[in-house]
C-alpha cells in the first residue's frame, strides 16, 4: 500500500519523498519535496472469523521554498491521489515547517486494502 502511495507522490517530486521525520537536520531542503506517513490502519470488512479489509490512513505534506506552488501543487497531489484509490479526508490545512524557508500543505488520505 505505502508503493503505490510513493509512486503517485514521485510524479510531483521525483527523488524528493521521505518518510516524515527522516530528513537530517544538518542537510538543506530540497526546494520541493513531500513527506507521509501512516497514520493508523484499520481492520474493516469481517465475516468467517477473519479479517478482509483493511483501511490505511495517509498524512501526505508538500513543502516548498515557493508559496505559490505550496498554493497549487497539493491540489494536483490530491487529485492523482484520489484517482489512484486514495480517499480524500477533506482539503488539507497549513502545516509548520522546521525551516523558515519552507511553508507546507498538510492532506490525510484513506485507502481499502482488499486481502
Amino acid at each position: 500500500m505505502k508503493q503505490s502511495l510513493i509512486d503517485v507522490l514521485e510524479t510531483f517530486c521525483p527523488d524528493n519523498v521521505f518518510l516524515q521525520g527522516t530528513l537530517a537536520e544538518d542537510e538543506p531542503y530540497p526546494e520541493s519535496f513531500v513527506t507521509f506517513w501512516t497514520n493508523y490502519t484499520e481492520d474493516r470488512a469481517h465475516y468467517d472469523d477473519d479479517v478482509h479489509s483493511i483501511d490505511w490512513n495517509f498524512s501526505v505534506i508538500y513543502y516548498s521554498s515557493d508559496p505559490a506552488l505550496v498554493n497549487s501543487v497539493p491540489s494536483q497531489i490530491r487529485t492523482a491521489l484520489k484517482a489512484a484509490g486514495f480517499i480524500p479526508q477533506g482539503r488539507g490545512n497549513d502545516i509548520h515547517s522546521d525551516r523558515p524557508s519552507h511553508t507546507g500543505w498538510a492532506m490525510e488520505f484513506i485507502k481499502t486494502e482488499i486481502l
